[in-house]
C-alpha cells in the first residue's frame, strides 16, 4: 500500500524530491490482534503492517526509486528477492533526503488505536477489560451534532531525557466512556530506531479536561460563545478543529474556528477566531497570537472549574453543580441557557448511570484461575 499524503523534501544539492511511504501488510500473522483500516475508501482487516519501503520521486524529471528501509520485514525482503533490480539499499538515498524523513501519520494512527487496549498488557487487566482507552473526540461544529475523533498532530516536543525539542507525533486519549483526558502518546519522528514510543499517563499529573468538556466550557461562557455565534451568518458555515499540544507538565488546547462561504464555488475555509485553553483558563482571539496574549492577560482570560467526572463521587458533584446552574437560568427566564443546562445535566446523569453499572459489574466479577498467555495475545509487530 502507498501513503496517500506524500511530502516534499530538499536534498543537500537543492533538488526537490517527493517521498512516499510504502507499507507491507497482512491479515495472516500468527497470534496477532486484528484491526481494520480504511485505504482508498475501502475497509480491510489486517494484523501486521510495516513501513518498510520509501519511494522517492524526483519532482523535476519524475525519476522514481524504491528503497528498502527495514530489512527485518520478511514481506519486503520477498519482494526484494522477486525484483532484484527494483529495490535499492537505504545507503544509496541522495544526501540530505533521509534526514528529512518523518514518521508516517497513517501508521501512527493504527498503532495509537491498538494502544486503546494494549497500553497495559497485564493478564488481569486484559482479562477484565476494565482499563480501556479511546482516542479523544471533539465537536467539529459549533453545535454538538457532529463528533470527530482527534487526529495525530506533528509538533515539537521535549523528551523526558533531554531538553532538546524534536519533531514528534502526538495524540490524546480518555478512559473509555469518560470525558477527562487520560494520557497522550508521543512518537519521535526523527530517531532511526523502529520502536520509539512513550505515553504519558495523567494519573500522577492532575486532572485535564477533555475536548468535549472544553466544548461545553466554550458554549457556557457568554463572551466566547457570543463571538463564535456572531460568525454564523446566513450563507456561511462554521467549522472548527482541536489541537492539544503538551508543553512541559501541562497542555495547550488550540481550537481554530473557520468560516466557509456557501454561495461561492470552491470556497475555502477562512480562519476567523482561535480559542486557546491551558490549566483553568480559556481565552479567544482573532488569531493564535492574540488568543495566547489574552490567555496570559489577567483580564483577557476566563477562569473555569475542571470537574473530575472520572469517579462516581466526582459525577455526583458535577450533577449537583449542573442542577444549580439550571435553577439559576430558570430563575432568570433565560430560555436559551435553560436548554443548554438541561442538555448538560442529562449528559452527566447518563454518565453517572453508566459509571454505577460499571461499578456493579466490577464488584460482581468473580476472580477465577483462568490465565492468559500474554506472549500469544499481544504481538509487538503490530505496534512497531
Amino acid at each position: 500500500m502507498y501513503d496517500e499524503e506524500p511530502y516534499l523534501v530538499i536534498s543537500d544539492g537543492g533538488e526537490l524530491f517527493w517521498v512516499i511511504d510504502a507499507y507491507t501488510a497482512s491479515n495472516d500473522y500468527p497470534y496477532s490482534q486484528k484491526t481494520k483500516l480504511v485505504y482508498k475508501n475501502d475497509t480491510r482487516e489486517i494484523n501486521y503492517i510495516r513501513n518498510s519501503v520509501k519511494v522517492i520521486v524526483n519532482a523535476f524529471n519524475g525519476d522514481t526509486s524504491f528503497y528498502i528501509t527495514d530489512k527485518t520485514d520478511p514481506i519486503a525482503m520477498v519482494y526484494n528477492n522477486m525484483y532484484s533490480t527494483l529495490f535499492k539499499d537505504m545507503s544509496e538515498i541522495p544526501a540530505g533526503i533521509s534526514e528529512s524523513f518523518t514518521y508516517s501519520e497513517f501508521l501512527y494512527k493504527i498503532q495509537s488505536e491498538m494502544l486503546n487496549l494494549y497500553h497495559d498488557v497485564s493478564a488481569d487487566v486484559l482479562y477484565r477489560g476494565n482499563d480501556i482507552w479511546e482516542i479523544a473526540s471533539y465537536s467539529s461544529l459549533p453545535t454538538k451534532t457532529a463528533k470527530a475523533e482527534m487526529k495525530p498532530v506533528y509538533t515539537l516536543v521535549k523528551e523526558i531525557d533531554t531538553d532538546e525539542s524534536k519533531l514528534g507525533l502526538v495524540i490524546s486519549y480518555n478512559q473509555f466512556g469518560k470525558e477527562s483526558l487520560n494520557a497522550y502518546l508521543v512518537r519521535n519522528c526523527r530517531r532511526p530506531e523502529r520502536i520509539n514510543f512513550h505515553y504519558i499517563n495523567f494519573q500522577e499529573m492532575g486532572l485535564y479536561f477533555g475536548p468535549m468538556q472544553l466544548d461545553n466550557l466554550i458554549e457556557q461562557d457568554e463572551t466566547i460563545s457570543a463571538e463564535i455565534s456572531a460568525l454564523n451568518v446566513t450563507g456561511t458555515k462554521i467549522s472548527k478543529e482541536m489541537i492539544i499540544v503538551p508543553i512541559d507538565k501541562t497542555l495547550l488546547y488550540v481550537v481554530p474556528i473557520y468560516q466557509t462561504s456557501l454561495n461561492e464555488t470552491n470556497s475555502v475555509p477562512v480562519l476567523k477566531k482561535v480559542v486557546v485553553a491551558s490549566g483553568n483558563k480559556v481565552a479567544i482571539g482573532d488569531n493564535l497570537s492574540k488568543a495566547i496574549k489574552n490567555l496570559l492577560s489577567p483580564n483577557g482570560a476566563v477562569s473555569v472549574e475542571i470537574e473530575d467526572t472520572s469517579t462516581i463521587e466526582g459525577l455526583v458533584e458535577a450533577v449537583i453543580k449542573a442542577n444549580n446552574n439550571l435553577k439559576e437560568s430558570n430563575d432568570a427566564n433565560d430560555w436559551s441557557q435553560i436548554g443548554r443546562d438541561i442538555e448538560a445535566l442529562q449528559a452527566l446523569i447518563n454518565q453517572l448511570e453508566k459509571a454505577k453499572e460499571d461499578s456493579e459489574k466490577e464488584n460482581n466479577t468473580i476472580t477465577n484461575n483462568t490465565t492468559i498467555d500474554v506472549n500469544n495475545t499481544v504481538d509487538n509487530n503490530v505496534i512497531q
